[in-house]
């Protein structure tokens, strides 16, 4: 088995696809969940006060 370069071109296994709640390329087909919005894990949407600040700091001039 070869290293490096030509073992590169044999990824071709799907990962992600599209989410059914937030609609972003980021539902984890082997683990079952969405890392963006958590579907799968919680009924609660994930998000974080982090996400909103620049929003908050864009407008609040």
């Amino acid at each position: 088995m070869t290293k490096g370069t030509p073992s590169m071109g044999k990824k071709r296994k799907i990962t992600h696809i599209r989410c059914r709640r937030c609609g972003r390329h980021s539902y984890r087909l082997d683990k079952k969940y969405c890392s963006a919005c958590h579907y799968g894990l919680t009924t609660k949407i994930r998000k974080y006060a982090w996400q909103t600040i620049g929003a908050f700091l864009k407008y609040s001039k």
